[in-house]
């Protein structure tokens, strides 16, 4: 009987040891790690580096963030906090080696209210190509035209409750850019 249970056993085993014994069969097998590669399209893509940096994400209003949020929720960790108060928190972000910005959250009743951005570029060129930028992106995410209003460019999207205003600040070398998110609603 326990001849009988080894050979039984041994007929089971048999194949599943020497199935693959074969090495041309599994020679030609490529291994291909995909953990490195993202599946997910970046969502500003075609933007330039200077512009990623300043946004971050496509997600929300600006840098994920949203009028109405909380002032527990609106924190910029990977940033400098160069300033706090009540009404405010202002941080910096590095642009490029010479240039940066300057994030201003504006709070009302520990809410979000408005944001307010200075861009201190290092050129009129690189100040124009971040406002283009900068306009075109709003224009597609609210699906709204931009309009010159006293020197200023203001794109408002009622649906939204949302409005964007850029102006130019004068600067006694190179000028700097202002761009100020608001909800039509507070106007």
């Amino acid at each position: 009987m326990k001849h009988l249970i080894r050979v039984l056993f041994l007929v089971c085993l048999a194949p599943a040891f020497f199935s693959c014994d074969n090495a041309s069969e599994n020679s030609n097998m490529v291994l291909t790690d995909t953990s490195g590669t993202d599946s997910i399209p970046d969502p500003l893509y075609g933007y330039s580096n200077k512009f990623k940096l300043l946004m971050e994400t496509d997600t929300a209003l600006f840098r994920g963030k949203r009028l109405g949020a909380s002032t527990a929720s609106i924190t910029e960790p990977s940033l400098q906090k160069i300033e706090e108060d009540a009404g405010s928190i202002t941080y910096t972000v590095p642009l490029e080696a010479t240039e940066q910005a300057d994030i201003i959250y504006h709070f009302d009743k520990l809410q979000l209210a408005s944001i307010e951005v200075y861009a201190y570029p290092k050129n009129d060129s690189s100040l124009q190509a971040l406002k283009t930028e900068l306009i075109n992106f709003y224009s597609k995410k609210f699906d709204a035209v931009a309009a010159k209003k006293d020197g200023k460019i203001v794109l408002l999207s009622p649906k939204d409750n949302i409005g964007v205003e850029w102006s130019e600040i004068d600067n006694k070398v190179i000028k700097d850019l202002r761009m100020y998110i608001f909800g039509l609603s507070s106007l």
